[in-house]
């Protein structure tokens, strides 16, 4: 009786209750598909994002600006036996930071002494509607007034040391001080970094960070911050 049955359901249509489960799509099997579908696309905006970030990055790499002003003297040797770095601009801070490295730390016989500036990125002016305005001009004025002023005070300071003494060189550099400053400390294997400390009290600090505290925090190499004695912290 029972291979009567199941010859009969061979030759008729199987009950409802014996069909296979996974060949019916359920409601549950509907909610896994719509799940895979979501975190496929998840997956690919993740993905196109990265690869917008990657050529963002790429992009900022190629307009980065490192231009040398100074150059060192012919008779000094092209492998020194160390490289000072040391950051500068138009602060007593940093006209300190200068003369303490170049009296305490520098040797001018085997030593080579690098000179970073780094001048601020222009910024355009939001323009808001319809409304169309033209800033190319003075976007190119302001830029080029950066330029010269950051290449003349690289001159400024090498020229307070004579060229034939010490291995000098002097590099313009354009955007975050903090980003330009790592960037190029390594990039010149420089063995420390001498930075001027702005003075910045402790509400401004946090508020506003410190150079020379970022690079001490990522930075490989020592970075010194000279403090201009009591007397003449009133610069």
């Amino acid at each position: 009786m029972h291979r009567h049955a199941m010859g009969k359901w061979a030759c008729g249509s199987v009950p409802r209750q014996l069909m296979l489960v996974g060949h019916v799509p359920t409601q549950n099997t509907k909610i896994q598909q719509q799940q895979l579908t979501s975190m496929s696309s998840t997956a690919a905006a993740a993905a196109a994002a990265s690869q917008e970030q990657l050529a963002s990055v790429k992009a900022a790499a190629a307009n980065t600006i490192h231009e040398d002003v100074v150059s060192p003297h012919e008779d000094h040797p092209a492998n020194p036996t160390r490289v000072i770095a040391i950051a500068v601009d138009s602060s007593k801070y940093a006209e300190h930071a200068f003369n303490w490295a170049i009296n305490n730390i520098v040797r001018p016989e085997t030593d080579q002494v690098v000179l970073m500036n780094v001048r601020p990125t222009v910024s355009l002016p939001a323009v808001y509607g319809a409304l169309y305005v033209d800033f190319s001009k003075e976007f190119e004025s302001i830029e080029e007034a950066n330029k010269l002023e950051s290449h003349n005070l690289l001159r400024a300071f090498a020229s307070k040391l004579p060229a034939h003494k010490y291995n000098i060189r002097g590099v313009a550099l354009r955007g975050d001080p903090r980003d330009e400053l790592a960037y190029k400390v390594e990039d010149i294997k420089a063995d420390m970094l001498v930075i001027g400390s702005r003075g910045l009290g402790p509400f401004k600090r946090a508020f506003l960070g410190s150079v020379s505290d970022y690079l001490v925090h990522h930075l490989t190499v020592p970075v010194i911050i000279p403090r201009p004695s009591e007397k003449n912290k009133a610069f």
